[in-house]
């Protein structure tokens, strides 16, 4: 073949154009799109919505359309703990009240590294990742512990979402308009000599203006609250006027340095037991980095039904745009037969899949149940996603395991879930900065 397209190619790309399947491939995908002629049926009915280990989680919640899936799967994680204290069956945190500071943090953070990248050009790699990167609603596990750690949790009651917080687009192109604006305006200040404590007085006058913007839209974060409930004995309770701090401290009280990263995320660049985190990825400045930490896929798997049955649910990133079923809540790793429809195969590993970019960590979701076989092999997961209950069985999604195996990269599980030894291998490992360009730095929204 010459190096552009000729006439005669296209002709002998026809040649196959009778072929029944070819036809009859044509004919269902114009009936019925591309996902629903592809559905196979045996894999779909193996994917029953029953489990022998299942965590009582509590009514699923709804992110509608804001990239906070991050946020709401860690708050899925901690209100387990506190229903349990509470003796309730269900409760609601507020992702509302962190979504405010995570976006205040954010500006933050984003003016920060553009006084730091202030003498590069603009276009360098750096200074794009953060014009483009910096206001985004995604985020990372240890993003939504720094929140937490800092300003507590509030129940949703106290401050429920409005309609600027479960619809963002409008709103983050507000806040990106202004922070391109403001890191104009810092760079231009750097150039004309200003010194560093002149920038900071900039950068103070610009959070104040968005923290009034934020006020205004997202509404004023709660300082104080005082919980009325009745509990599974209808029974009712009445607790102290509290901050979101001490509410925290006080009726979940998880130490949440006890939550460690692993990660099955093979890329080319990486190694087994090693951290790797990079300074450009977070929201809170001085908060905790975001890491990853490569195990082995046997070891991987263990800590999450580990977890799974000791009690506790576990968050974790994922692809979850390959082989799922959105409205039927099902993910699995054969699930939508595309190559057998279109006549094609895909041969790449899960790491060359990060590598190359065909697969992002781009949603998180929390694990909630797992079914075992008689010989303790997990064939399925139960997932509380943060879709509404429109979606899936009342928003849970049922997981094989050939699924979990090749789409789901990173998990968080309280670190007395994995092995002594395991566990030495992470407290071991240095931590090896490297640049925010691969696909597991991106937010997941």
């Amino acid at each position: 073949m010459n190096k552009g397209i000729s006439f005669e190619n296209i002709s002998s790309f026809e040649k196959d154009f009778s072929d029944k399947s070819v036809v009859l491939a044509r004919r269902a995908v114009a009936k019925n799109g591309i996902s629903n002629s592809a559905i196979d049926e045996k894999e779909f009915n193996k994917l029953q919505s029953v489990y022998s280990h299942s965590i009582d989680a509590g009514s699923v919640c709804n992110q509608k359309q804001s990239g906070r899936c991050w946020m709401f799967a860690g708050l899925n994680v901690i209100r387990v703990i506190l229903a349990k204290k509470l003796g309730v069956k269900n409760i609601e945190l507020s992702q509302a009240y962190l979504q405010f500071f995570d976006k205040l943090e954010k500006f933050n953070f984003s003016l920060e590294k553009a006084i730091e990248l202030a003498d590069e050009p603009i276009d360098s790699r750096l200074n794009v990742f953060i014009l483009d990167n910096g206001l985004g609603d995604g985020g990372h596990f240890v993003m939504f512990t720094n929140l937490v750690k800092k300003y507590g949790v509030v129940p949703s009651d106290f401050q429920p979402d409005n309609a600027v917080n479960c619809a963002t687009s409008e709103f983050n192109q507000i806040l990106e308009s202004l922070l391109c604006q403001d890191i104009h305006d810092l760079r231009q200040a750097k150039k004309d000599g200003k010194s560093l404590e002149q920038l900071r007085a900039m950068k103070e006058k610009m959070l104040e203006e968005v923290h009034r913007i934020l006020v205004i839209t997202l509404g004023e974060p709660v300082k104080e609250f005082q919980l009325e409930y009745t509990d599974k004995d209808n029974k009712f309770v009445r607790l102290p006027k509290l901050s979101p701090k001490q509410f925290y401290d006080s009726y979940i009280g998880k130490d949440l340095d006890d939550y460690v990263v692993l990660t099955d995320a093979p890329l080319l660049e990486t190694k087994p037991y090693q951290k790797y985190t990079c300074s450009y990825v977070n929201n809170v400045i001085d908060g905790d980095p975001v890491i990853f930490f490569n195990v082995s896929p046997d070891e991987f798997k263990l800590a999450v039904v580990s977890s799974i049955k000791g009690g506790d649910p576990v968050w974790f990133g994922a692809d979850v745009r390959q082989q799922s079923l959105r409205k039927e809540g099902k993910l699995g790793g054969k699930l939508l037969r595309t190559d057998e429809l279109l006549g094609y195969s895909l041969h790449l590993s899960k790491g060359d899949r990060l590598s190359y970019r065909n697969c992002f960590c781009n949603h998180a979701m929390t694990f909630t149940g797992v079914n075992l076989l008689d010989n303790g092999v997990a064939n399925r997961f139960k997932v509380e996603n943060s879709w509404g209950k429109e979606n899936g069985k009342d928003g849970f999604y049922d997981m094989d395991e050939v699924w979990f195996d090749n789409f789901v990269y990173e998990v968080f599980v309280d670190k007395k879930y994995i092995s002594e030894e395991l566990l030495k291998k992470y407290q071991a490992s240095d931590v090896k900065e490297v640049s925010p360009f691969d696909a597991m730095w991106a937010n997941m929204d």
